[in-house]
């Protein structure tokens, strides 16, 4: 599948799942965000092309508007989301 020029974010895309699915993008040509309540140790990649961490807690309704607007502001569109986060509750 090509991808080229399409803007994806991947919520939860840096473990398990949602690296699989990020790096199937990557490889199909896609520019891939990823976020996160903290950085990552490391990016999703492939072929020397990586994944763009935004720090974000889906959680947070304000906080997942930011995303999709930086994304925007980086590319001029948003093609596809992956909503794939899971994670603890709130503390």
């Amino acid at each position: 599948m090509n991808f080229q020029a399409k803007s994806v974010i991947v919520t939860g895309g840096t473990k398990g799942v949602g690296l699989g699915i990020s790096e199937a993008f990557l490889a199909a040509g896609a520019t891939v965000f990823v976020c996160g309540r903290n950085a990552p140790e490391q990016l999703p990649g492939v072929n020397g092309k990586q994944a763009h961490f935004i720090a974000a807690d889906v959680r947070k309704p304000e906080e997942t508007q930011r995303l999709i607007d930086a994304v925007v502001e980086a590319t001029g569109r948003l093609d596809i989301l992956i909503n794939n986060a899971g994670g603890s509750p709130p503390v």
